[in-house]
């Protein structure tokens, strides 16, 4: 029952039914010529708007960068969709071309990079991660630095006074990934992470991972050997 013409996902509106599945095609990266126009369009006028932000962002790029991410992130739809990703296209340390980031969702650093054709849903929170690209993430992803930001070892000394340790992951091209997964290690390209699953150490290239903490549900490639086997 959502309209998605362009930003909004579907190209026509359609009745989803209860226990029926019905067919959609996404159309988020597949946008007609005037609406790609009104896009940018829309992303010259709001430059006025953006050009401060972006030059507060490089004076601090730790609070003064996580402020304006929050600020932004509260910019509802389609103009929040405009105004992110002109303000990310300028202080991120890459970001490609049609990738819409959605309302909630607040980058901690700027040393991030996307690829293109990439959608983040609302209310991700993304640490040190790299997007590769056509990669999807629905609502409530967690992007972490890794599985160790807290160093424990001690008893001597509160937890929260003995640091801990930071690294960088990567999100590999053609990536789904399902609503509340919390990632803290590299997700392989073509690969599948189930909705509310945690995934703490490398998932390999084209595998579809579910549970806390992530295991191996099947690989892509094998399904796709069955469906071309037994259409």
């Amino acid at each position: 029952m959502k309209t998605a013409n362009g930003i909004n996902g579907m190209k026509h509106r359609v009745e989803i039914r209860y226990e029926q599945y019905t067919d959609i095609a996404y159309r988020q990266f597949d946008s007609s010529p005037a609406t790609k126009r009104a896009m940018q369009i829309a992303g010259w006028l709001v430059t006025p708007l953006i050009f401060p932000l972006v030059g507060l962002a490089r004076l601090s790029q730790e609070t003064g960068f996580r402020t304006i991410s929050e600020m932004l992130s509260l910019i509802p739809f389609v103009f929040g969709v405009i105004v992110r990703y002109e303000f990310y296209r300028r202080t991120l340390r890459a970001c490609g071309q049609n990738v819409f980031i959605s309302f909630g969702t607040v980058f901690y650093y700027p040393e991030i990079s996307i690829g293109n054709n990439v959608l983040i849903g609302v209310y991700n929170t993304i640490h040190h991660c790299d997007f590769g690209d056509d990669v999807m993430t629905a609502e409530g992803c967690r992007f972490l630095s890794g599985s160790k930001y807290h160093n424990f070892s001690r008893t001597d000394l509160p937890m929260a006074r003995q640091g801990g340790k930071l690294k960088r992951i990567r999100v590999n091209d053609d990536v789904w990934i399902g609503a509340n997964a919390v990632i803290m290690d590299d997700i392989g390209r073509g690969s599948i992470v189930g909705a509310g699953t945690i995934v703490t150490k490398k998932v390999e290239p084209y595998s579809i991972v579910v549970g806390n903490p992530a295991v191996l549900l099947k690989r892509r490639v094998q399904v796709y050997e069955d469906d071309a086997l037994h259409p």
